[in-house]
């Protein structure tokens, strides 16, 4: 079967088969922080599994920085190669890459040193802080790894390679899980192994990108990079929806752990972190579909195909609804037994986090339409509609719903806070934003 082009005519099926690779590639990345998680839970034990969940969102955020950057210059160098400038899309790249190396050292060097209020910040009682910081300290030391690897391992859909990203990513996964396994049940190094597993993860992850785009004869190459700030400052803002979906997963994620410290403490923290992991896990389809169709997108814009834009739309819709379906089944379905993985140690803490798991996977019905509708606004240049959606999808409705929820059900006000963000996001304002989309197309068509 021939490799699918950015330029060619998707339906659903090369929407899946073109996605494939992208779904591989976060799939695998998740994969290994699943493990992470698990050998901390079932080998360093409940307190050091609660910790490392409090202090990775500040890391989530961090992430998003990439995330952003990785995005927006995918739109705009498949905008760039769409319109037949080649040139100019590799100085665009070498430009965002030189830009987010300065970016990631000076974050680790100013946050270094505040890890202990950081930990403090988040809800950590006084016995978590020393097991957050120790933890995040080690991690810190290769966040100007792990940024640039996320620009360059989206970039590579982009040129076309999106097969060699799932690759790095099974890499690193692999990477990831045998130096975790190795330093923290073969040489009993602690969290600090744990997190020293996950960096040379990221920076294994580095390599061969920079070997590929360092070849000129590939397409998409480094070359002497320009400066452009409206450029750069494009890219940040058409990227700003991705990052804000991050951001705001970190955001939530801290004010989620402050209320259930609150109402189940320690316990509570850990519970929902098993729900976590398993949402991370299988967001991936969803993430996959997204990140991909982005620069398909983008490129048909910038071609001026709108014909073909308007059937990616109806397609890949159907296609997230329907993955939707299936993995609710499919996480509600077995979530004792997935519970069991993870913290089967100790009866109340696996029947908490069976519950959690149940009402989380809801959120399956609703997110996959949302994620698809963000990447899609990001690919035709809105960043200001992706941005609305993602803030209202993964900031604003959690946050509301977390805080009015509780306390008229209580923990189960907790679980259910983010299904209902969604379907509210979902009816009131993906649908406003569709329709004033269609309105704005309509004008531009009819004065041509």
């Amino acid at each position: 079967m021939r490799d699918v082009q950015i330029s060619d005519h998707f339906d659903s099926s090369t929407i899946l088969i073109f996605a494939l690779p992208s779904i591989g590639m976060m799939l695998v990345a998740n994969v290994y922080l699943v493990a992470t998680g698990f050998l901390v839970s079932n080998y360093i034990g409940a307190a050091a599994f609660a910790a490392e969940n409090l202090i990775i969102p500040p890391f989530q955020i961090l992430a998003g920085l990439g995330m952003m950057f990785g995005t927006g210059a995918s739109a705009v160098i498949a905008r760039e190669l769409g319109a037949g400038r080649p040139e100019r899309a590799c100085g665009i790249l070498s430009m965002i890459f030189l830009a987010l190396a300065l970016i990631g050292l000076l974050i680790a060097a100013l946050l270094y040193p505040k890890l202990p209020a950081i930990a403090t910040w988040v809800g950590a009682s006084e016995n978590l802080v020393p097991i957050c910081v120790e933890f995040g300290g080690s991690l810190m030391l290769f966040i100007p790894f792990q940024m640039p690897t996320m620009l360059l391992q989206i970039l590579l859909i982009t040129a076309g390679r999106p097969g060699l990203g799932f690759a790095i990513s099974a890499l690193q996964a692999a990477v990831n899980i045998l130096m975790v396994w190795v330093f923290v049940v073969v040489c009993g190094w602690g969290m600090k192994g744990a997190a020293l597993g996950i960096g040379l993860a990221w920076l294994s992850g580095l390599m061969i990108p920079l070997v590929y785009f360092s070849n000129p004869k590939n397409q998409l190459h480094f070359v002497h990079p320009i400066c452009a700030w409206k450029i750069f400052w494009e890219t940040m803002y058409n990227g700003a929806s991705q990052m804000v979906d991050i951001t705001s997963v970190a955001i939530v994620s801290m004010v989620f752990n402050l209320q259930l410290m609150r109402y189940l403490g320690e316990f509570g923290v850990a519970a929902y972190a098993v729900g976590g992991y398993v949402m991370a896990l299988l967001f991936s389809t969803y993430g996959g579909v997204s990140m991909s169709i982005v620069p398909v997108v983008g490129y048909h814009f910038g071609a001026g195909n709108h014909e073909e834009l308007r059937s990616l739309r109806r397609k890949g819709m159907l296609l997230v609804m329907g993955m939707g379906i299936l993995l609710a089944a499919f996480s509600a379905g077995l979530a004792e037994n997935i519970a069991g993985v993870f913290v089967g140690y100790d009866e109340s803490l696996k029947a908490l986090a069976t519950e959690a798991l149940r009402f989380l996977s809801l959120t399956f019905l609703f997110i996959g339409v949302i994620i698809f509708s963000s990447s899609y606004f990001t690919g035709l240049g809105q960043g200001t509609l992706s941005l609305i959606i993602s803030l209202c999808n993964s900031l604003l409705g959690p946050l509301a719903m977390v805080h009015l929820l509780p306390p008229l059900l209580g923990r189960k006000g907790i679980w259910l806070a983010e299904p209902a963000a969604q379907c509210l996001t979902l009816l009131i304002v993906v649908t406003g934003c569709f329709l004033w989309w269609k309105r704005k197309s309509n004008i531009i068509e009819e004065n041509r």
